[in-house]
């Protein structure tokens, strides 16, 4: 239980029981994201008392009158993001930003941080059999990096940086790698940029003893990549990001920053070069769906990316964990 500042606590609460429409499970995996440590440290506000946890997945223990198609049993994963369909931007396709969906997401939502949790029927999706529990926690994460990639502008052949080789970069590089793209992988920790080699990039640049910019121009040719993901917050970053791109090339500030801060950028490049600057923000209910399949069929690897396994009661070690970006994925079990 989140109750403020710094402020994680093991609480008994009551058991969820499933409305007509909803689906109770038995959490057996969720993954620590950045948001949720973001609300535990500070710099995103809590406004109430609340568990945290959205990456979760479970076996069902108990189905509403009205839901179908599930038995108690099954395995699941929760897609927390319920989107209305009938808003303006889902009517446009942009479900990402449903103006009813964090009304609609939050009603009657617990999070993944404890023994049983339950979600809206049919925000949900069932787990292939030869996926586990820790591999389906990353569908929602990698659902974000596939809408990330669709911002990118990727094609066949080209030169894309990857900044930031965290759990979401190390995703973003292999979906990148999936369309046919050369990676160069950019970190500060030399294990990170390591596993980026092994996860397939193709390059690799350790920004502490490298200088980045001249780097990645002596591994093109002078011309720079067609695009840059930015899979890690501050000014720095970013603007390397956008110091490192070819004509025509896209800039994608995949990550938040916190706390915020203001990037002086020179307009005259963007404009002569034709550069593209944008940014992607969660996920569409088809980059869910795509992603558990992606992880089923083995064309992203989450497993490699799992560093701790924690039980409940050493969430509060997890967060600290993710805050001092001493590992990569940390999954908490409930039921460990």
């Amino acid at each position: 239980m989140l109750n403020g500042y710094m402020d994680l606590t093991i609480e008994e609460v009551e058991t969820p029981v499933a409305g007509e429409d909803e689906i109770v499970f038995k959490v057996m995996a969720c993954g620590i994201c950045p948001s949720d440590v973001r609300r535990w440290n500070g710099n995103r506000n809590v406004t109430h008392k609340r568990i945290l946890g959205h990456e979760s997945v479970g076996e069902v223990t108990e189905l509403g009158d009205k839901v179908e198609g599930l038995e108690v049993g099954d395995r699941i994963v929760r897609d927390w993001r319920n989107t209305c369909g009938t808003c303006y931007y889902c009517r446009k396709g942009l479900y990402n930003f449903c103006l009813e969906a964090e009304t609609l997401s939050r009603l009657g939502f617990l999070g993944g941080f404890c023994e049983y949790s339950k979600v809206k029927d049919p925000v949900y999706r069932k787990i292939p059999d030869n996926v586990s529990y820790d591999e389906a926690a990353f569908t929602e994460p990698l659902a974000c990096c596939i809408n990330g990639i669709h911002q990118s502008n990727i094609e066949m052949g080209d030169d894309v940086a990857i900044i930031g080789c965290g759990p979401i970069g190390l995703q973003l590089l292999q979906l990148s790698k999936a369309r046919g793209a050369r990676i160069i992988a950019i970190d500060l920790k030399e294990d990170r940029i390591q596993l980026a080699r092994k996860l397939g990039a193709h390059d690799i640049i350790n920004a502490r003893d490298q200088n980045t910019i001249q780097t990645v121009k002596d591994l093109t040719e002078g011309r720079g990549v067609n695009a840059s993901i930015v899979a890690v917050g501050g000014a720095i970053p970013i603007k390397n990001g956008l110091d490192i791109l070819d004509y025509e090339g896209t800039l994608n500030i995949f990550a938040g920053t916190y706390p915020k801060t203001e990037i002086p950028i020179d307009p005259n490049p963007p404009h002569y070069k034709h550069l593209k600057i944008t940014g992607s923000h969660d996920f569409t209910p088809h980059d869910f769906s795509t992603a558990l399949k992606l992880i089923e069929k083995g064309i992203v690897d989450v497993k490699s990316l799992i560093s701790h396994r924690l039980p409940l009661e050493e969430t509060q070690k997890g967060f600290e964990i993710v805050s001092k970006q001493e590992g990569l994925k940390v999954i908490i079990k409930p039921h460990q």
